[in-house]
């Protein structure tokens, strides 16, 4: 009688090797809707992104894997983003074109892709200055002016924090983290310092300032962010696209740019 062989299996105990890592970072533009989401959602979102754009995404171990996504300076619901960066893993090298041209194909609405640096380096980085910028009523500029100044002037602004959704609110001086706040007569600019991972928040400001938060947290934008770890490699930017023109075709050096040129340029 013949014995049959049975197939063997993997012994799930026996640790899989480790696996090299490639680092992306990805800077995005967050407008529009996607301004509301939570930071688990933003993270779903992008996870689903890279799934579109067939990026090779490293994967956490254990029962319930995740992507290796993570965002170093998460927003607050309601507040925009031009320069909103997430840091990838994946488990095999890219060459920053290819994933530059596969991601922007694969985002969804009022999400644009800024650059991709890969590969990034390696550590976290940590925000060390942030500026914001509020769009507000011109109407409100001779009275912001002088509250400006008198917040600028002032030793201490006392606000008050909870640090958790069960534990009692605190109050935080926040002047030490306000750099700078300007009106330009059309937005309010903040700039603001991180000290430890801490630091003021835009509708604190606003408040300060007399202005109904709840009012204007859905016109703050991020702008700029300066961070610890210069985030360096090679760099790809999205193509712009092809311009069409309407009637004959003109030749580029009879067709000097113009001020729509212009305007695209510095988009």
């Amino acid at each position: 009688m013949r014995a049959t062989q049975t197939p063997t299996q993997p012994d799930a105990r026996v640790s899989a090797q480790p696996v090299q890592r490639f680092r992306v970072a990805v800077e995005l533009g967050l407008e529009g809707d996607l301004r509301y989401l939570s930071h688990h959602d933003e993270l779903r979102m992008l996870a689903r992104t890279l799934v579109r754009a067939r990026w090779p995404v490293a994967y956490s171990q254990g029962y319930n894997p995740l992507p290796r996504v993570a965002l170093p300076l998460p927003r607050s619901v309601g507040t925009a983003s031009a320069c909103q960066w997430a840091l990838i893993d994946l488990c095999e090298p890219r060459s920053p074109a290819e994933l530059c041209e596969t991601l922007a194909g694969a985002l969804p609405p009022n999400c644009t892709l800024c650059r991709v640096i890969a590969p990034a380096p390696r550590g976290t980085p940590h925000p060390q200055r942030v500026s914001y910028q509020v769009e507000l009523a011109p109407a409100q500029g001779d009275q912001l002016e002088r509250r400006i100044r008198e917040l600028l002037a002032a030793t201490e602004i006392r606000v008050m924090r909870r640090s958790g959704p069960n534990r009692p609110a605190r109050p935080i001086n926040i002047r030490p983290y306000i750099e700078n706040i300007v009106w330009d007569g059309q937005s309010l600019q903040m700039r603001l310092v991180y000290e430890q991972q801490r630091s003021a928040r835009p509708s604190e400001i606003l408040t300060a300032l007399g202005l109904a938060a709840d009012r204007y947290n859905h016109r703050i934008r991020r702008t700029e962010v300066e961070w610890d770890i210069e985030l360096t490699g090679p760099t790809q930017r999205p193509a712009a696209p092809e311009r069409k023109r309407l009637g004959k075709e003109e030749d580029d050096d009879d067709h000097p740019p113009g001020r729509e040129d212009a305007q695209e340029e510095t988009s």
